[in-house]
Protein backbone atom coordinates (compact mmCIF):
# COMPACT_ATOMS: atom_id res chain seq x y z
CA UNK A 1 0.00 0.00 0.00
CA UNK A 2 2.72 2.68 0.97
CA UNK A 3 4.83 1.46 -2.22
CA UNK A 4 1.49 2.19 -4.35
CA UNK A 5 0.65 5.66 -3.22
CA UNK A 6 4.65 6.36 -3.29
CA UNK A 7 4.76 5.70 -6.90
CA UNK A 8 1.51 7.43 -7.32
CA UNK A 9 2.21 10.87 -6.12
CA UNK A 10 5.76 10.17 -7.77
CA UNK A 11 3.99 10.03 -11.04
CA UNK A 12 2.00 12.92 -10.92
CA UNK A 13 4.86 14.98 -9.52
CA UNK A 14 6.65 13.94 -12.94
CA UNK A 15 3.62 15.66 -14.92
CA UNK A 16 4.43 19.48 -15.86
CA UNK A 17 2.34 22.09 -15.32
CA UNK A 18 0.29 22.72 -18.61
CA UNK A 19 0.53 26.66 -17.82
CA UNK A 20 4.27 26.62 -16.66
CA UNK A 21 4.69 24.52 -20.20
CA UNK A 22 2.89 27.06 -22.06
CA UNK A 23 4.80 30.02 -20.57
CA UNK A 24 7.90 28.53 -20.96
CA UNK A 25 6.91 27.99 -24.66
CA UNK A 26 5.10 31.58 -25.76
CA UNK A 27 6.34 30.53 -29.12
CA UNK A 28 4.93 27.30 -30.11
CA UNK A 29 2.00 28.49 -28.52
CA UNK A 30 1.44 32.16 -29.90
CA UNK A 31 2.46 29.59 -33.33
CA UNK A 32 -0.55 27.08 -33.14
CA UNK A 33 -3.13 30.40 -31.45
CA UNK A 34 -1.84 31.94 -35.14
CA UNK A 35 -2.36 28.11 -37.40
CA UNK A 36 -5.57 28.08 -35.74
CA UNK A 37 -7.11 31.33 -36.43
CA UNK A 38 -5.78 31.30 -40.07
CA UNK A 39 -7.37 27.86 -41.01
CA UNK A 40 -10.53 29.28 -39.19
CA UNK A 41 -9.92 32.51 -41.71
CA UNK A 42 -9.73 30.48 -44.65
CA UNK A 43 -12.66 28.15 -44.06
CA UNK A 44 -14.90 30.48 -43.62
CA UNK A 45 -14.18 32.78 -46.97
CA UNK A 46 -14.16 29.73 -48.96
CA UNK A 47 -16.41 28.85 -51.83
CA UNK A 48 -17.49 25.70 -53.19
CA UNK A 49 -15.91 25.94 -56.76
CA UNK A 50 -19.83 24.94 -58.60
CA UNK A 51 -20.40 28.45 -57.69
CA UNK A 52 -17.64 30.00 -59.76
CA UNK A 53 -18.61 28.53 -62.88
CA UNK A 54 -21.38 29.75 -65.44
CA UNK A 55 -22.38 26.89 -67.85
CA UNK A 56 -21.59 23.11 -66.45
CA UNK A 57 -22.33 19.35 -67.22
CA UNK A 58 -23.98 18.46 -64.24
CA UNK A 59 -22.99 14.69 -65.51
CA UNK A 60 -20.82 13.19 -68.06
CA UNK A 61 -23.86 11.47 -69.82
CA UNK A 62 -24.74 14.88 -70.08
CA UNK A 63 -22.03 16.16 -72.91
CA UNK A 64 -23.67 17.94 -75.24
CA UNK A 65 -22.09 20.08 -78.03
CA UNK A 66 -24.86 22.24 -79.51
CA UNK A 67 -28.07 23.76 -78.10
CA UNK A 68 -31.06 24.62 -80.17
CA UNK A 69 -33.16 27.62 -79.20
CA UNK A 70 -35.39 29.95 -81.08
CA UNK A 71 -34.51 33.39 -81.45
CA UNK A 72 -37.40 35.63 -80.04
CA UNK A 73 -38.53 38.51 -82.09
CA UNK A 74 -38.61 41.67 -80.50
CA UNK A 75 -42.40 43.56 -81.13
CA UNK A 76 -43.72 46.90 -80.26
CA UNK A 77 -45.29 47.74 -77.07
CA UNK A 78 -46.35 50.77 -75.26
CA UNK A 79 -43.86 53.09 -74.40
CA UNK A 80 -41.26 51.51 -76.48
CA UNK A 81 -39.32 54.63 -78.37
CA UNK A 82 -39.03 54.21 -82.33
CA UNK A 83 -36.45 56.31 -84.20
CA UNK A 84 -37.69 56.82 -87.87
CA UNK A 85 -36.05 58.36 -90.05
CA UNK A 86 -37.78 59.53 -93.81
CA UNK A 87 -35.72 58.68 -96.91
CA UNK A 88 -36.69 60.52 -100.13
CA UNK A 89 -35.45 62.43 -103.56
CA UNK A 90 -37.39 65.01 -102.42
CA UNK A 91 -34.68 66.23 -99.42
CA UNK A 92 -36.77 68.88 -98.32
CA UNK A 93 -40.36 67.45 -98.57
CA UNK A 94 -38.89 64.19 -96.68
CA UNK A 95 -37.26 66.93 -93.94
CA UNK A 96 -40.88 67.44 -92.87
CA UNK A 97 -41.43 63.92 -92.18
CA UNK A 98 -38.53 63.33 -90.89
CA UNK A 99 -36.94 64.18 -87.21
CA UNK A 100 -33.51 64.99 -89.19
CA UNK A 101 -34.52 68.35 -89.91
CA UNK A 102 -30.61 70.09 -89.85
CA UNK A 103 -32.34 73.29 -88.12
CA UNK A 104 -33.49 71.58 -84.64
CA UNK A 105 -31.02 68.32 -84.20
CA UNK A 106 -28.07 69.83 -83.34
CA UNK A 107 -26.30 68.43 -80.39
CA UNK A 108 -29.83 66.43 -79.68
CA UNK A 109 -29.07 63.08 -78.83
CA UNK A 110 -31.18 60.06 -80.72
CA UNK A 111 -33.56 59.15 -78.25
CA UNK A 112 -34.82 63.17 -78.01
CA UNK A 113 -35.70 62.62 -81.80
CA UNK A 114 -37.69 59.49 -81.18
CA UNK A 115 -41.53 58.81 -81.37
CA UNK A 116 -42.67 56.97 -77.84
CA UNK A 117 -45.31 54.42 -78.25
CA UNK A 118 -48.44 55.69 -76.52
CA UNK A 119 -50.54 53.92 -73.80
CA UNK A 120 -52.89 52.46 -76.56
CA UNK A 121 -49.61 51.60 -78.71
CA UNK A 122 -49.95 54.39 -81.18
CA UNK A 123 -47.53 57.08 -82.77
CA UNK A 124 -48.30 60.83 -83.43
CA UNK A 125 -46.56 61.02 -87.20
CA UNK A 126 -46.51 64.73 -88.66
CA UNK A 127 -49.59 65.00 -91.19
CA UNK A 128 -50.51 61.80 -90.95
CA UNK A 129 -51.73 61.28 -87.10
CA UNK A 130 -51.86 58.50 -85.15
CA UNK A 131 -50.30 55.29 -86.73
CA UNK A 132 -51.42 51.53 -84.40
CA UNK A 133 -48.29 50.25 -84.17
CA UNK A 134 -48.72 47.93 -81.48
CA UNK A 135 -47.42 44.45 -81.11
CA UNK A 136 -45.77 44.55 -84.74
CA UNK A 137 -42.16 43.72 -85.34
CA UNK A 138 -39.99 46.56 -86.48
CA UNK A 139 -40.05 45.07 -90.38
CA UNK A 140 -43.89 45.25 -89.72
CA UNK A 141 -44.57 48.61 -88.55
CA UNK A 142 -41.74 49.81 -91.00
CA UNK A 143 -43.80 48.43 -93.95
CA UNK A 144 -46.76 50.19 -92.17
CA UNK A 145 -45.45 53.25 -91.75
CA UNK A 146 -44.26 53.26 -95.79
CA UNK A 147 -47.86 52.71 -96.68
CA UNK A 148 -49.34 55.34 -94.75
CA UNK A 149 -46.50 58.50 -96.66
CA UNK A 150 -47.02 57.20 -99.70
CA UNK A 151 -50.27 58.70 -99.87
CA UNK A 152 -48.44 61.71 -99.94
CA UNK A 153 -44.54 60.81 -101.01
CA UNK A 154 -43.84 58.94 -103.76
CA UNK A 155 -40.45 56.80 -103.89
CA UNK A 156 -39.73 56.87 -100.26
CA UNK A 157 -38.43 54.69 -97.47
CA UNK A 158 -37.38 54.89 -94.29
CA UNK A 159 -35.56 53.37 -91.43
CA UNK A 160 -36.64 52.51 -88.38
CA UNK A 161 -35.32 50.91 -84.88
CA UNK A 162 -35.55 50.70 -81.34
CA UNK A 163 -33.80 53.25 -78.99
CA UNK A 164 -33.26 54.24 -75.56
CA UNK A 165 -33.79 50.56 -74.41
CA UNK A 166 -32.39 49.68 -71.09
CA UNK A 167 -31.60 46.47 -68.48
CA UNK A 168 -31.42 46.85 -65.15
CA UNK A 169 -28.51 44.04 -63.23
CA UNK A 170 -28.69 44.71 -59.67
CA UNK A 171 -27.99 41.90 -56.62
CA UNK A 172 -24.24 40.31 -56.21
CA UNK A 173 -22.82 41.73 -59.72
CA UNK A 174 -19.76 43.99 -59.16
CA UNK A 175 -21.41 46.76 -61.08
CA UNK A 176 -25.39 47.49 -59.95
CA UNK A 177 -27.49 49.52 -62.06
CA UNK A 178 -29.33 50.43 -65.36
CA UNK A 179 -27.16 49.48 -68.81
CA UNK A 180 -28.54 51.10 -72.23
CA UNK A 181 -28.18 48.39 -74.91
CA UNK A 182 -28.27 49.27 -78.63
CA UNK A 183 -28.81 45.79 -80.09
CA UNK A 184 -31.94 44.65 -81.20
CA UNK A 185 -31.62 41.83 -78.79
CA UNK A 186 -29.27 40.92 -76.21
CA UNK A 187 -28.93 37.72 -73.76
CA UNK A 188 -28.85 37.45 -70.16
CA UNK A 189 -24.83 36.94 -70.14
CA UNK A 190 -24.33 39.88 -72.42
CA UNK A 191 -26.43 41.86 -69.68
CA UNK A 192 -24.16 40.29 -66.92
CA UNK A 193 -21.59 41.19 -69.12
CA UNK A 194 -22.40 45.05 -68.63
CA UNK A 195 -22.42 45.01 -64.88
CA UNK A 196 -18.96 43.49 -64.72
CA UNK A 197 -20.29 39.96 -64.59
CA UNK A 198 -21.16 37.92 -61.35
CA UNK A 199 -19.03 38.49 -57.97
CA UNK A 200 -17.43 34.90 -56.41
CA UNK A 201 -20.18 35.60 -53.81
CA UNK A 202 -23.50 35.42 -56.64
CA UNK A 203 -25.33 32.11 -56.64
CA UNK A 204 -25.31 31.02 -60.39
CA UNK A 205 -28.31 29.01 -60.07
CA UNK A 206 -30.26 31.60 -58.69
CA UNK A 207 -30.76 34.10 -60.71
CA UNK A 208 -34.04 35.88 -61.08
CA UNK A 209 -35.86 37.37 -63.66
CA UNK A 210 -38.27 40.80 -63.51
CA UNK A 211 -40.77 41.13 -66.54
CA UNK A 212 -43.25 43.25 -67.00
CA UNK A 213 -46.25 41.82 -69.18
CA UNK A 214 -48.50 44.93 -69.88
CA UNK A 215 -50.04 44.95 -66.50
CA UNK A 216 -48.56 42.17 -64.90
CA UNK A 217 -45.28 41.84 -63.39
CA UNK A 218 -43.40 37.88 -63.40
CA UNK A 219 -40.79 36.47 -61.62
CA UNK A 220 -38.91 33.83 -63.94
CA UNK A 221 -36.30 31.63 -62.22
CA UNK A 222 -32.87 31.30 -63.99
CA UNK A 223 -30.17 28.57 -63.53
CA UNK A 224 -26.84 30.40 -65.26
CA UNK A 225 -24.75 26.50 -64.54
CA UNK A 226 -27.22 24.57 -66.63
CA UNK A 227 -25.95 24.43 -70.09
CA UNK A 228 -29.57 24.36 -71.52
CA UNK A 229 -30.35 27.87 -70.05
CA UNK A 230 -29.61 28.43 -74.24
CA UNK A 231 -32.81 27.06 -74.35
CA UNK A 232 -34.72 29.10 -71.96
CA UNK A 233 -37.44 31.56 -73.45
CA UNK A 234 -35.89 33.82 -70.85
CA UNK A 235 -32.25 33.63 -72.30
CA UNK A 236 -33.01 36.93 -74.45
CA UNK A 237 -33.89 39.91 -72.24
CA UNK A 238 -36.15 42.71 -73.83
CA UNK A 239 -36.19 46.32 -72.87
CA UNK A 240 -37.24 47.40 -68.92
CA UNK A 241 -36.09 43.52 -67.91
CA UNK A 242 -34.86 43.75 -64.40
CA UNK A 243 -31.90 40.65 -63.61
CA UNK A 244 -31.32 39.95 -59.48
CA UNK A 245 -28.44 37.94 -58.53
CA UNK A 246 -28.67 35.79 -55.16
CA UNK A 247 -25.65 35.61 -52.82
CA UNK A 248 -24.80 31.94 -51.96
CA UNK A 249 -25.41 31.21 -48.42
CA UNK A 250 -21.68 31.64 -47.09
CA UNK A 251 -21.23 34.75 -48.16
CA UNK A 252 -21.66 36.15 -44.91
CA UNK A 253 -18.33 34.47 -43.94
CA UNK A 254 -16.95 36.63 -46.45
CA UNK A 255 -13.76 38.48 -45.43
CA UNK A 256 -13.93 40.66 -47.55
CA UNK A 257 -16.78 42.37 -45.67
CA UNK A 258 -16.31 42.53 -42.13
CA UNK A 259 -19.52 42.76 -40.18
CA UNK A 260 -20.58 42.37 -36.76
CA UNK A 261 -21.66 38.88 -36.98
CA UNK A 262 -17.52 38.15 -37.96
CA UNK A 263 -15.90 40.13 -34.80
CA UNK A 264 -18.12 38.21 -33.00
CA UNK A 265 -17.06 34.48 -34.33
CA UNK A 266 -13.53 35.85 -34.39
CA UNK A 267 -13.77 36.93 -30.65
CA UNK A 268 -15.34 33.84 -29.88
CA UNK A 269 -12.85 31.12 -31.60
CA UNK A 270 -10.04 32.86 -29.82
CA UNK A 271 -11.40 33.07 -26.12
CA UNK A 272 -11.86 29.61 -26.84
CA UNK A 273 -8.02 29.15 -28.13
CA UNK A 274 -7.00 30.95 -24.97
CA UNK A 275 -9.51 28.43 -23.06
CA UNK A 276 -7.96 25.90 -24.61
CA UNK A 277 -4.16 26.57 -24.31
CA UNK A 278 -4.52 27.99 -20.88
Amino acid sequence: MRYYMKCRIIELNSQPNRKEHHMKNPGQFTLKLFMLLLISGILASCVPQDNLKYVQNKTSSEIKESYEHLRPIKKIRPFDNLYINVLSLDEQTARIFSNQNSSITGGLSIDLLSYTVSERGTIDFPFIGEILLNNLTLPEAKAKVEAELSQYLSNTAITMKFVNSNITVLGEVRNQGEFPFFKEQINIFQALGYAGGITDYGDKSKVTLIREYDNLVRFHNLNLTDKKIVENEYYYLQPGDVVIVEPIKTKFRSLRTFTYATFLATTTTLITVLYFFR
